[in-house]
């Protein structure tokens, strides 16, 4: 039985310091989810409060056989998606798309390969062409390439099929190949 686990069974079972512990363990990453989102400190402040309110009430329902990362993450993006919709509603304002756009785009603390790839002309064309994807194909590209979540993961923490994940990835891939390939024949076969 791992850490986590035993947390969230004597949590579930009314014990507070278990659910404050599970709460200090996790509080950065979905923090961190809640900001990139966000992309201000008060709202993601909200947004990691909100998260941890319904992890606490749904303690009862989580499948001891499931990763809680992975659900925690998906509790986080539908928190931070039901803040945009609530925001949006209140000022109509399209900015919960220009954080939705950093959240998915933003790089990680400590410098990856993806950092690397990011520069000259070619990483510039890939990050506004992973910008345009569809929602679903975007969620699913950066999941899997800028947090380096397995299928199945991917799978759990939004709710899909695997094979749902697996295609939307592919055609996410896809269609990123052919926006590097057109940009390489604009740039004069530089890249």
């Amino acid at each position: 039985m791992s850490a986590d686990t035993d947390l969230i069974s004597r949590a579930a079972g009314g014990d507070a310091s278990a659910f404050q512990a599970l709460v200090e363990r996790h509080r950065a990453m979905v923090y961190r989810i809640a900001y990139q989102f966000a992309g201000n400190h008060h709202d993601a402040e909200d947004i990691a409060q909100e998260v941890f309110l319904k992890i606490y009430r749904s303690l009862d329902r989580f499948r001891q056989d499931a990763q809680l990362t992975s659900w925690m993450y998906r509790i986080a993006m539908n928190a931070c998606i039901d803040h945009r919709r609530r925001s949006r509603a209140s000022t109509n304002a399209t900015a919960g798309d220009e954080a939705e756009y950093k959240m998915l785009n933003a790089a990680e603390e400590t410098p990856g390969p993806e950092d690397r790839a990011y520069a000259g002309e070619i990483g510039q064309v890939l990050e506004l062409e992973i910008g345009r994807l569809p929602k679903g194909q975007r969620i699913v590209f950066v999941m899997r390439h800028y947090r380096g979540m397995k299928l199945c993961e991917i799978a759990e923490a939004l709710g899909l099929a695997e094979g749902t994940v697996k295609r939307q990835l592919h055609a996410a891939v896809h269609r990123l190949r052919d926006a590097l390939s057109h940009a390489r024949v604009t740039a004069g076969g530089r890249a």
